[in-house]
């Protein structure tokens, strides 16, 4: 390890900044990089239709989100030593932020050249990104079991990763369901079951493991924890990998050129925004090693300065393509007001939009709180396509 912050402080920032890289990286993979052009659901997916519009409140909400943080991390960057925690915390927020600007750019992609095409008359088993979302949740939750040390594990970071696991757990479990009663075949169908008792019981040890530490923090059962993630992490994968077999998954709806051309367009900067992100991410895993070296300081600015053109760019081909209207100001989000106004509506119905549709968490501001954090502990909703399109309805 080079010289620099005591170890428990780059142990957690640098656990943090892979947490957020590999999740953000792995989701533009699916959806961004994958080549190929299918619908997007999760787990509470529901027939409530999400127009353009909505999209484009919610887009430009995480782009005001992301922009911020970048911002913020970028200016705290020198006092990482005592502003560590409030760092972890921006970490999870950018997470969650740019997660939902790739499902909802991809969403509105998908929506706007998906009108008035025919949908497939025989729905697939599997809907492979919300399988292979709900897969990398398991696998980055137990990954933050495993790597944090017993100083770390507070009731509520514990709390909170089981609540993932076994949220998680469920959508997966739900989405195989399918296959386990409707397979092609009597093996099929037994290897699901076998697959989903796997994932269950493997995740009940690992639960049953947990309360065991909470009532002792002893190093026997944090043993026993970091053991019991093992054969969660490999029937989960295991199952996600049988579930996403091409038989079993849409394999999505060919494009036209032109529109592969608007695809291209939007998917573009997108792409930009995650790469900085990712960038950001792994400057700041560095600089907590080697604190005294400028390198990284002035990499993050240049990784800042190309997410904000990004953004302007992927703003400009939203509008160009998808005829979105990005012209209203707002009020800053990190600030817990109305950051985001319709163009129609009045002082009297102004009403709060968070990117994921629920209310927006405060933010703790570098400034006012020093080195208190949250400890790394998300504090924001999980991303879903569908909680945009709960927010809308109940804001009508």
């Amino acid at each position: 390890m080079k010289s620099g912050m005591s170890s428990q402080y780059s142990h957690a920032v640098a656990r943090h900044c892979e947490h957020t890289q590999n999740k953000i990286h792995t989701v533009a993979e699916l959806l961004l990089l994958s080549g190929q052009f299918r619908p997007i659901k999760t787990e509470n997916i529901s027939s409530v239709e999400v127009s353009i519009a909505s999209a484009r409140e919610q887009i430009n909400s995480s782009l005001n989100i992301i922009l911020e943080i970048v911002n913020d991390l970028t200016k705290i960057m020198h006092d990482i030593k005592t502003r560590w925690k409030v760092i972890c915390d921006y970490l999870y927020r950018m997470s969650d932020a740019v997660t939902v600007l790739v499902e909802l750019s991809y969403f509105a992609v998908y929506q706007y050249l998906g009108l008035n095409k025919p949908e497939s008359l025989e729905a697939p088993l599997i809907d492979k990104y919300a399988t292979s979302y709900a897969g990398l949740e398991i696998k980055l939750s137990c990954i933050q079991l495993k790597r944090a040390r017993m100083e770390e594990l507070s009731s509520s970071f514990i709390m909170d990763i089981c609540s993932n696991i076994s949220k998680y757990i469920s959508v997966l479990t739900d989405n195989c369901r399918g296959a386990s009663e409707n397979g092609p075949d009597t093996a099929t169908k037994d290897q699901f079951k076998l697959g989903i008792k796997s994932v269950t019981c493997a995740a009940g040890s690992l639960i049953a493991s947990i309360k065991c530490y909470k009532s002792e923090r002893s190093p026997r059962y944090h043993t026993r924890v970091v053991t019991f993630c093992e054969p969660v992490l490999a029937a989960s994968n295991a199952l996600v990998s049988l579930a996403t077999e091409d038989e079993f998954i849409d394999h999505g709806r060919e494009l036209s050129p032109e529109e592969v051309e608007i695809q291209m367009a939007i998917f573009g900067p997108c792409m930009n925004i995650v790469s900085g992100c990712v960038q950001i991410c792994k400057s700041l895993r560095d600089y907590t090693y080697d604190p005294g070296n400028s390198h990284y300081v002035h990499k993050t600015r240049s990784c800042q300065s190309c997410i904000v053109k990004s953004t302007k760019h992927l703003k400009h081909e939203l509008q160009k393509h998808l005829h979105m209207d990005f012209q209203m100001r707002g009020v800053s989000p990190s600030k817990g007001d109305n950051y985001f106004r319709d163009v129609d509506s009045s002082d009297e119905n102004q009403h709060d939009l968070s990117p994921l549709g629920g209310s927006l968490p405060l933010q703790y501001a570098a400034e006012n709180h020093g080195m208190e954090g949250n400890y790394g502990k998300d504090l924001s909703p999980r991303s879903t396509v569908t909680d945009v399109s709960l927010a809308t309805s109940i804001s009508r």
